[in-house]
């Protein structure tokens, strides 16, 4: 009888030392990158996140400039109004308006209170509500308007040259409002930064009612 002859497999040679720790050093390069890609992206994120939320907030904030002047439509004229200069709406909670620090509560009342001797003389002021109030971007609202009287009303003339000359200069504004995204500034409305708050709180403040 024939015996079938057995082949041997020969054993394979062990991989050198070298060649596993090529190995490991390879993963934890490649496991390293992974991370260190997965962190560019989530900063990458952020940042684009973080710029679209700025880019929301700048095209949705309102810049509210109170203008004071004396001339308008081409005639001698007494008026006070607020401009939103902003790129969006603005949601005015309080306006508050002193007189050598003190709260105004009405204009019309102001103008008498400096003449109390006209107190029952006929004036042609128009006023208007300010607060709260929202202001669309671009557009103003008028508060406070007096035409100058003719020379023959010679009593209501004196008064509007005498609030011209001294009543105005008197004047500051301080109000709060809140764009449409609830992010709220307070300012005197005379070019000076808004300054940030996180809410506009009515309590403890006189709002000027025209």
């Amino acid at each position: 009888m024939i015996e079938t002859t057995k082949l041997i497999k020969p054993e394979a040679d062990p991989a050198p030392k070298w060649f596993h720790i090529a190995v490991a050093a390879s993963m934890v390069l490649s496991t390293g990158s992974a991370v260190y890609s997965s962190m560019r992206t989530s900063a990458a994120m952020q940042a684009l996140v973080k710029e679209n939320s700025r880019l929301v907030l700048a095209s949705s904030t309102p810049l509210l400039q109170f203008m004071n002047s004396n001339f308008e439509g081409g005639q001698a004229a007494l008026s006070f109004s607020v401009t939103n200069d902003g790129n969006g709406p603005a949601r005015i909670v309080w306006f508050e308006m002193k007189a050598d620090g003190k709260p105004i509560k009405s204009l019309r009342a102001q103008v008498r209170a400096s003449s109390p001797e006209t107190a029952k003389l006929p004036l042609e002021i128009m006023t208007s509500t300010i607060a709260p109030r929202l202001i669309s971007p671009g557009s103003s609202i008028k508060m406070f308007s007096w035409a100058q009287p003719a020379a023959k009303d010679a009593e209501a003339l004196q008064l509007w040259h005498q609030f011209d000359r001294q009543g105005r200069a008197k004047i500051s504004i301080e109000a709060c409002y809140c764009s449409v995204l609830d992010a709220c500034w307070i300012s005197d409305l005379e070019g000076s930064i808004p300054k940030p708050v996180d809410s506009c709180e009515p309590a403890g403040r006189t709002t000027l009612n025209g």
